[in-house]
């Protein structure tokens, strides 16, 4: 999942970095650093996005694979 996305999963919540932070489990300054794209999504923070979600883990991994594709390929 790019930086811009996970930021936009954010927005979509309409939550802070610190609402975010705390329903992932994580730091403010993690969700911070995933965002601007100084740190990757760990599989502690894939695993609670897609709890928190609803959807399944392997989804997640699958849009992370089309994105990188995508940036292969572009269309």
């Amino acid at each position: 999942m790019s930086a811009h996305r996970f930021k936009l999963l954010r927005l979509k919540k309409k939550m802070t970095q610190r609402q975010f932070a705390e329903l992932l489990g994580v730091s403010e300054s993690t969700v911070a650093a995933i965002e601007n794209g100084r740190r990757q999504i760990s599989d502690h923070i894939r695993v609670s996005l897609a709890e928190q979600g609803g959807v399944d883990e392997d989804f997640l991994y699958f849009l992370e694979s089309l994105e990188r594709v995508s940036q292969i390929y572009p269309l």
